[in-house]
């Protein structure tokens, strides 16, 4: 390896509780660069840009979005939407825990 390089950590895949999280920020309509959302990839440990394709993966899953451009949602991502299409109070409010949980964890030091 050149000095130069950086040795990057292999990609990490997501949780269901970190996909929960970022449901909760969509649902509320939150934007990708808004502290909300970076405040959830710091703590993730994950870079805003990661956070923002997992709204954009969500966003093209809505109907409620017709004009989002088609997006490669995972498989993570497609089953947690049907899971939330088939009972959204129950998925919101566990996503809402989710999002919740991690931050106060994060703050903990605790991440």
């Amino acid at each position: 390896m050149n000095q130069q390089e950086i040795a990057m950590p292999p990609p990490r895949k997501w949780t269901r509780t970190e996909e929960l999280a970022v449901l909760h920020l969509y649902r509320g309509k939150v934007l990708p660069e808004s502290r909300e959302a970076l405040a959830l990839a710091e703590a993730l440990e994950r870079t805003p840009r990661s956070i923002a394709a997992r709204m954009l993966g969500l966003a093209s899953l809505d109907p409620a979005n017709p004009k989002t451009p088609a997006a490669k949602a995972t498989a993570l991502t497609r089953s947690l939407w049907a899971e939330y299409m088939s009972d959204r109070t129950a998925i919101a409010s566990e996503g809402q825990r989710a999002y919740l949980g991690i931050l106060n964890r994060y703050s903990m030091g605790r991440p």
